[in-house]
């Protein structure tokens, strides 16, 4: 099936070089004469959407790039980056088209491209592909902030010149050229920001950029950058455990637990670029990003597990005759370190235009400094545990659920709160390292030349990338001898808790539990773990393209192949410390076209067609192993270094309106046919890497075939007569996909396409006249499918019930400037100002799996500019 895919696709590639098409219109106005005299270099970094000034200005200026565009490719510029409240870079993307984030305590993290998971996306740096370090593909971007970078780039669609895995699409970010400096620069940004919830008033933030040319033909740029932020978060979660009794009633079979957490994050950043100009036909440059992201995290957590439903339940409430309940402290401080070099340059060899390019990065998430404790009580009717119920075989408490997102208990044993029948259950302590490198060298060869009577430019290259992912983990389980509760870890109680109803457990002092790190000595180990998650997997891919931009008189035709070659080899463990490997080499073949026609002075029409791949994550390929043998039953969990990659074919056409006084109107459709889509979870029977499972492995697999349709609308409109200075801009994305598996009986099922969203909306109102500019925005991301079946439930048996979903989530979003000079600038914005919580749920918005509250932010600033 993919090679007929192919074939056919190679085909219709070498059809358009053959037969050039025909125009029927000689563009009329000079922005289209200019864009078919334009070279390559113009065709492949032309825009869709840019996002540029805060003024209406700007957006003109947009509209008459995109007019320009040979592909898809969205841009924020330095300008808008400051347009928005926006703290972290995938927060910053979030207003172009097609565009949502998943957010980690309220902070934007993930980048999702037209209602796809982020693992299906490329991240790069100044051309250096941005590592992942989680063990997986998707990378996470709300340590990098805003200051740090000049634009953004997000390619919807690819040509033969950019890697290949990139089905969501292709983000890039850029740091200040020296090359566009026209005189010296400086820039200072500083605000501070206050959360309701946080309340808290230290929270600085500031950015400085300087730049300036060293001498004619060379210049640098400096920029750093530094923020703190303290985070509190409310929060509500369950295990996987909902289920209908016998009378179809829902109750709470697992655990159910209340969390606090107050964070400080702080963020460092350094960027430096030269550039230096030989003679006019050899340039080189030089860049460099360095960011630290540290993570100080607190988190009490209030647990509730084993719940035994007696039978006796409501629509709202169930009764129990077994609670568990764990009082927890974690503290730790996580500190995640990206790091991007990237050497290149330019020369001209004859009629040849060759660019050059040597790239490294790194990325390290170091949590070496945690520890974590537990203090249990359990009440069980008819048992001795911390409280004894011997000869009482009455319920113990009741769990009332009418709140969708804050359940609570009521108990008569309130003992099970007392610090001093909380007892020690185990300490855990962590010292884990995951490194994240990757080396590439990239050239390209570009000329002018005719093809077929039509000026064109041909374009060839070759890259090689090398990436290690290594991954050490070690953890130690530690029990106490000397028998000790909660009340002898100064147990403190929060001064407020904002649900009704709930109860929150005391809990234990954290710089005495933190303390214990360096008391090992008198304690008893457990038990550790220094192997069973540790991997190492080296990566090495070699590609080759070539490809044609031919001008024809109204029209511009990009056309090419791409071919790449992957190789992998991963070493891990058994639980029994046994080493287990793994190789596997994959080769992709990508042709892809891009076409712009003109219709008219006013109106453009693009059509795409390209193959493209997502790579499965380095964990899921791992041969960890575990396994428990019982008889002839083998069970357990493995990764399975036999998956294929997602291999995906593409198709996009849209069209263009351009009218006058910022209106502008544009309509798109896409398709993806996706073979291969992965899913974790448990299969009874498989064979991975040459061992048989036939009683359960958790492991991951791959979907046989899934199609992903959407459409996509933006407008944009300026208002003049009494309405002068104001304007608007709103963009829509529909989508809709499925993935189908198949199984050794030939059964089949169906399911929605993992983290696919149905609808996006962006929406921005602003004013901009005078000292003033103001936009009120406003972000909407439809509910998606987050996990297929939970790890308790044979993929067999999945189901709406057992399968965890996103909520959809509306933010809205202001900020406002004034121009109080040429140089001085001063900001008010106001983030999540309508107080939207995330919410997750099992199945259906009446069973809970996870509620958090963020609150809402206020920044007050000013920024300093020369010029």
């Amino acid at each position: 099936m993919r090679l007929s895919k192919q074939r056919v696709l190679s085909i219709l590639i070498l059809l358009s070089l053959s037969n050039p098409l025909t125009a029927q219109e000689n563009p009329t106005d000079e922005t289209d004469e200019a864009v078919v005299a334009s070279d390559t270099s113009a065709v492949n970094n032309s825009v869709e959407e840019i996002v540029v000034t805060g003024a209406i200005a700007s957006l003109k200026s947009a509209i008459d790039k995109q007019r320009e565009s040979a592909r898809i490719l969205s841009v924020v510029d330095s300008d808008a980056l400051g347009n928005f409240p926006d703290t972290t870079a995938a927060e910053s993307i979030r207003r172009l088209s097609g565009i949502s984030i998943e957010n980690d305590q309220g902070e934007g993290r993930y980048v999702s491209i037209r209602g796809m998971s982020s693992d299906l996306n490329s991240v790069a740096i100044n051309g250096a592909l941005m590592p992942a370090p989680e063990g997986n593909r998707s990378v996470m971007l709300d340590g990098l902030p805003t200051e740090l970078l000049d634009s953004i780039e997000v390619s919807k669609s690819l040509t033969p010149d950019q890697d290949a895995d990139s089905i969501g699409g292709r983000i890039d970010f850029k740091t200040k050229r020296p090359s566009e400096l026209k005189d010296r620069l400086l820039k200072f940004k500083f605000d501070t920001q206050y959360n309701t919830q946080a309340k808290s008033e230290d929270n600085p933030r500031m950015a400085f950029t300087y730049g300036d040319l060293l001498s004619d033909n060379s210049g640098h740029v400096l920029g750093v950058t530094y923020s703190s932020k303290q985070i509190v978060t409310y929060n509500n979660e369950t295990g996987y455990g909902w289920e209908n009794n016998d009378e179809g009633l829902k109750e709470m079979n697992d655990d159910w637990e209340m969390r606090f957490y107050d964070l400080t994050r702080e963020r460092i950043g350094l960027t430096y670029d030269y550039s230096y100009d030989v003679d006019d036909d050899t340039s080189y440059y030089f860049s460099a990003l360095h960011n630290e992201y540290i993570d100080e995290e607190l988190r009490y957590k209030d647990e509730y597990g084993k719940l035994g439903a007696t039978g006796v339940t409501t629509a709202d409430s169930m009764l129990t005759d077994r609670i568990r309940h764990d009082a927890e402290t974690r503290f730790r401080e996580e500190t995640r370190t990206i790091t991007a070099l990237n050497f290149g340059g330019e020369t001209l060899l004859g009629d040849w235009r060759t660019d050059y390019q040597l790239t490294y990065s790194f990325a390290e998430e170091d949590d070496s400094k945690n520890a974590d404790i537990t203090f249990r009580c359990e009440v069980r009717a008819n048992k001795d545990s911390c409280i004894n119920l011997k000869g009482n075989k009455d319920p113990v408490g009741q769990i009332v659920f009418a709140s969708n997102t804050a359940p609570y208990l009521s108990t008569s044993y309130s003992q099970i709160y007392d610090p001093s029948k909380l007892e020690w259950k185990e300490l855990e302590l962590e010292n884990s390292v995951i490194e994240d490198t990757e080396a590439a060298f990239a050239m390209n060869f570009e000329k002018d030349t005719i093809v077929s009577g039509n000026d064109a430019q041909v374009k060839f290259g070759i890259k090689y990338r090398s990436r290690e992912v290594n991954v050490d983990k070690n953890k130690q389980f530690y029990e106490d001898p000397q028998e000790r509760t909660l009340a002898d870890f100064g147990p403190t109680t929060l001064a407020y808790w904002p649900f009704d109803g709930q109860t929150f457990s005391p809990q234990a002092d954290p710089a005495m539990i933190y303390a214990l790190r360096n008391q090992t000595g008198s304690l008893s180990l457990d038990d550790e773990e220094t192997f069973v998650e540790d991997y190492v997997t080296e990566e090495d891919i070699l590609s080759a393209y070539g490809m044609v931009s031919m001008e024809m008189d109204n029209a511009l035709l990009t056309a090419g192949v791409r071919i790449e070659r992957m190789t992998m080899d991963s070493n891990a463990y058994d639980q029994d410390g046994n080493p287990t490997m793994a190789d596997e080499d994959h080769t992709f073949v990508s042709p892809s076209i891009n076409y712009k026609y003109f219709i008219d002075d006013n109106s453009i029409l693009r059509a795409s067609l390209w193959r493209s791949l997502s790579r499965p994550s380095f964990n899921a390929t791992a041969p960890v192993l575990e396994l428990d043998i019982n008889g002839t039953d083998i069970s357990g969990s493995y990764g399975n270094p036999d998956l294929d990659p997602y291999e995906s074919n593409n198709f996009d056409i849209s069209y263009e309106y351009y009218g006058d006084n910022l209106s502008f109107f544009s309509i798109g459709a896409f398709l993806k046919q996706i073979d291969g889509a992965i899913y974790k979870t448990i299969q009874k029977n498989a064979t991975i890497n040459g061992i048989s499972f036939n009683d359960g492995v958790t492991t991951w697999i791959n979907a046989d075939e899934s199609d992903i349709t959407g459409l996509e609308l933006n407008f944009q409109q300026e208002f003049d007569g009494a309405w002068e200075g104001f304007y608007v801009a709103l963009n829509l994305t529909f989508t809709d996909g499925d993935s189908t598996f198949s199984f050794e009986d030939d059964s089949t099922f169906t399911t929605p396409f993992r983290k696919l969203s149905d609808q996006q909306q962006n929406l921005s109102i602003g004013y901009d006249k005078g000292k003033f500019d103001i936009r009120l925005a406003m972000n909407y991301r439809d509910e998606y499918l987050d996990w297929l079946a939970d790890e308790e439930d044979d993929i067999d048996t999945v189901s709406v019930e057992n399968s965890r979903f996103v909520a959809p989530h509306r933010q809205w979003d202001l900020k406002a400037k004034y121009k109080y000079s040429d140089n001085l600038t001063f900001s008010f914005e106001i983030k999540n100002i309508n107080d939207r919580p995330e919410f997750y749920y099992w199945g259906y918005n009446d069973r809970l799996s996870q509620y958090d509250e963020y609150g809402t932010t206020y920044a007050l600033g000013f920024t300093y500019k020369n010029n």
